[in-house]
C-alpha cells in the first residue's frame, strides 16, 4: 500500500517537474517478471523514480547499503522494496559479502518480480557510461542456472537522457531497448562461468550505449552542447529524419558527437579553432543575456511574435501576476531546501521533486482553508 501511494504521488510530481517526459518504445517494457531492468545512472534518486513510474508492476531496487543508515531507514526502505548491496568503495579494506543480497534478489525473481539495477554502481551527472560492473550478469546467469522457475528471465536496458538533470521544467527522454534473453547464455555459462559473465556484461554495455548520448569528456560535452544550441534546428531542417521530435533530437545529438569525434581525429587544429570561436560566441551571448543571435528571417518572425505576445501579455497581466504571486512560495521552497541540504548537483533534482510534492499541495490546502474560513457568514440569533 505504501509503495502504491508513493508511486501515485511521485508519478504526478514527475509530470509537473519535467516540461517534457517522453518515452520511446514503451511497448518493449514487459508487464511482469522475472525481469532485470538495467539503466545508466546520471541523476541519483530521480532515475529509479522515473523508471518505476513507467512500469505497472512493483519494482524492487538494488541500492547501496549506506542509505540503510538507521533502524528507521532500514525498516522504511525495505517496505519500499529496496534491497541493500555492499560496495568496496563504501568500506575500503573490508571484505564484501553480498550473499544476502543475491539470496533476496533470487527470491524476488523466483516470485516473478522485477528488479532495477544501475550497473555502473554509482551516479554521475554526465553524458557518458562508466564501467559496467559484472554483478548484474552474475545475478542473471546464476538465477537461470539454479532456478528453473526463472528460465525466461530477461534483462531490459533503459537509457535515461536528461536535458538538464538539475533544473526544474527540463526534459527527460527515456529510451527503452529490446530485452536481452538470458537463457541462450546458459550452456556457455555452465562451461565457462567467468567468460560468459564478461560476455553478457559487455552485451549490456553495448545495448545501453545505443540508448544514450555519450560524450568522451566534459570539454567535448560542452562543445557538443554549444553546437546543439547554434546549429541543431538548422541541421534538423536539412536532415530528413522521419521520426518524432524527441527521437530526431536524440539522433541528431548522437550524429553531432560522432562528427565531432571524426574531425578531432582527422583535423584537430580546425576543431580547436572552432572551439575558440564557439567559446567567444557563447561569452558574448552571456554578456548580452541572450540564448542565440537571431537571423534576418528569425528577426522578422520575432518581431511579429513580440507584438502578438505583448498584446496578449497586456490583456492577461492580472492572471499572470496572480499565478506568479500564488505559486512563487511553493516554487522557491524546494530550491532553497536543495541549496541547504546539498552542494552536489546530482542530488538537487530529487530533493526538489520530493519537497515540491508537498509544498504545492500544502500551500493550496492552506489557501482553501483560509478562503473557507473567511467565507463563513456569522449567524446571529435573537430571542425576544
Amino acid at each position: 500500500m505504501l509503495y502504491l501511494v508513493l508511486k501515485l504521488i511521485l508519478r504526478t510530481g514527475l509530470w509537473v517537474f519535467f516540461r517534457r517526459f517522453v518515452v520511446r518504445n514503451r511497448h518493449l517494457m514487459p508487464v511482469r517478471g522475472p525481469l532485470l531492468v538495467v539503466a545508466n545512472h546520471p541523476n541519483t534518486f530521480m532515475d529509479p523514480i522515473v523508471i518505476a513510474s513507467l512500469l505497472p508492476q512493483q519494482v524492487y531496487f538494488i541500492a547501496k547499503s549506506t542509505v540503510f543508515s538507521s533502524p528507521l531507514h532500514n525498516w522504511l526502505l525495505h517496505r519500499m522494496n529496496l534491497i541493500p548491496i555492499h560496495r568496496q568503495a563504501d568500506t575500503p579494506g573490508v571484505p564484501i559479502d553480498n550473499e544476502a543480497t543475491f539470496r533476496a534478489s533470487y527470491q524476488a525473481l523466483k516470485e516473478r518480480k522485477t528488479l532495477l539495477i544501475f550497473p555502473e554502481g554509482t551516479s554521475f551527472n554526465e553524458r557518458r557510461l562508466r564501467k559496467i560492473k559484472t554483478g548484474t550478469a552474475r545475478m542473471a546467469l546464476g538465477a537461470v542456472a539454479h532456478m528453473p522457475a526463472v528460465a525466461n528471465l530477461q534483462i531490459l536496458p533503459v537509457g535515461l537522457n536528461y536535458s538538464d538533470p538539475t533544473r526544474f521544467r527540463s526534459d527527460v527522454f527515456v529510451n527503452v531497448g529490446r530485452p536481452i534473453a538470458v537463457a541462450p547464455y546458459l550452456t556457455q555459462y555452465q562451461q565457462d562461468e567467468k567468460g560468459t559473465v564478461n560476455e553478457l556484461t559487455d552485451q549490456i554495455r553495448q545495448q545501453l550505449e545505443k540508448l544514450i548520448v555519450i560524450t568522451p569528456s566534459d570539454d567535448e560535452d560542452a562543445l557538443v552542447r554549444q553546437i546543439e544550441q547554434v546549429y541543431k534546428e538548422k541541421l534538423a531542417a536539412q536532415t530528413p529524419i522521419e521520426a518524432p521530435r524527441h527521437v530526431r533530437d536524440f539522433l541528431l545529438t548522437r550524429a553531432i558527437v560522432k562528427g565531432l569525434a571524426h574531425f578531432m581525429e582527422t583535423q584537430p587544429e580546425r576543431v580547436e579553432r572552432f572551439r575558440n570561436k564557439m567559446r567567444s560566441y557563447t561569452q558574448q551571448l552571456q554578456e548580452l543575456d541572450l540564448q542565440h543571435l537571431p537571423t534576418m528571417e528569425e528577426n522578422n518572425v520575432l518581431l511579429r511574435q513580440s507584438l502578438a505576445r505583448t498584446l496578449l501579455l497586456t490583456l492577461t497581466m492580472p492572471l499572470y501576476l496572480y499565478g506568479l504571486i500564488n505559486n512563487y512560495l511553493a516554487y522557491i521552497i524546494p530550491s532553497k531546501v536543495a541549496d541547504a541540504l546539498t552542494e552536489e548537483q546530482e542530488f538537487r533534482a530529487p530533493i526538489m521533486l520530493s519537497v515540491g510534492i508537498f509544498s504545492f499541495p500544502v500551500l493550496y490546502a492552506l489557501q482553501a482553508l483560509s478562503f473557507g474560513t473567511s467565507g463563513q457568514t456569522p449567524y446571529i440569533c435573537c430571542y425576544t
